[in-house]
């Protein structure tokens, strides 16, 4: 004789976020008493967590624990070089600054394009994630929405996704208005190498559109350099690439710092008979000789104000902002 079986099935606080259009994390601090969460948000939460016949597991906590669990998620490079452009330590102390009203763990961990934002069971006890200078991968970023868990994308502009990233029209236009101060009769050429995706477009555009502005002759697609990797950069190129023109403006302070190399090696001199920019202020900048004539991007004021965007999100339910772009400084070098 058969029997009908049922399969009871346990509510988690994932089921209660979604039925109330917040975040698992929120959820879990209000049924565990937190002071993060005021106490119009921890009613609802309790009461949607009867209606769903949630049982609380007996789990062991500190008592008025204010510490959120933050998970930086850096890219994996191919090319070693790129790892010099940021300074790390700028990032965790943005993050740290704009996280004010709480204590913060941060855990790091490595993208690829199979990543996977919860690969534990205890994966909930992420607050919120921060992808720093790359594009997640779809599905890593449909397991955050379907967990209803915050995430911000640093230094790019993705659509659709809440995103702080450097203002690089902006920046652009300041190299070249300080670059026609210094020399009146200016001939640019941008100078840039394969792989940089949007960063490239970006700065391409935004230099693009400042001449055009400035009234400085510049043809996007025949002024322009664009190398295969840092080892193809070489003196003979780069000489080539000097015939006719008067300044080089590199994509990045990494193409910048070779240039000046290895137009030293060919004899070019700088800033007399070329000049040089780069972009970003990294680290490897301040071994250029002579000194780069550069844009700074804020990579501390960058983390801040994501984590000031994912506080808002985590305490407050605020909606995120899709995009916020940051303004660099104009660093000038004995390089212009």
């Amino acid at each position: 004789m058969g029997c009908l079986g049922y399969e009871l099935r346990v509510v988690t606080i994932n089921d209660i976020a979604r039925e109330l259009g917040i975040s698992a994390s929120t959820v879990s601090r209000a049924l565990n008493g937190s002071r993060l969460v005021g106490q119009e948000v921890r009613g609802k939460v309790e009461i949607k967590a009867l209606e769903l016949g949630f049982h609380k597991r007996a789990i062991r906590r500190h008592r008025g624990r204010a510490i959120l669990n933050i998970k930086l998620v850096l890219p994996k490079y191919r090319n070693p070089e790129l790892a010099l452009f940021y300074d790390f330590a700028s990032l965790l102390e943005g993050l740290a600054k704009g996280f004010d009203a709480c204590g913060i763990n941060v855990i790091c961990d490595l993208s690829g394009d199979d990543y996977n934002p919860f690969p534990h069971k205890k994966g909930g006890d992420i607050d919120a994630f921060v992808f720093a200078f790359q594009q997640p991968p779809e599905e890593a970023l449909q397991k955050l929405r379907d967990q209803g868990t915050p995430f911000v994308v640093l230094n790019r502009s993705l659509t659709g996704m809440p995103c702080v990233a450097s203002d690089h029209k902006k920046g652009m236009e300041d190299l070249l208005v300080h670059l026609v101060q210094v020399r009146p009769n200016l001939r640019p050429r941008f100078i840039s190498r394969q792989g940089l995706a949007q960063i490239h477009h970006e700065r391409l555009d935004g230099f693009s559109r400042a001449c055009r502005r400035h009234g400085v002759a510049f043809d996007a697609t025949e002024d322009i350099t664009i190398f295969s990797d840092i080892s193809s950069i070489r003196k003979e190129a780069v000489a080539k690439a000097a015939v006719g023109y008067n300044a080089f403006v590199c994509v990045n302070d990494i193409l910048g710092t070779v240039v000046l190399q290895e137009l030293e090696r060919g004899g070019i001199k700088v800033p007399n008979e070329m000049m040089v920019t780069g972009f970003d202020n990294s680290p490897l900048r301040r071994l250029s000789r002579p000194l780069l004539t550069t844009i700074s991007i804020p990579f501390e004021e960058l983390a801040r104000k994501a984590a000031v965007g994912l506080q808002a999100q985590i305490l407050e339910n605020a909606e995120p902002e899709l995009l916020i772009r940051v303004v660099g400084e104009l660093l000038t070098g004995e390089s212009t």
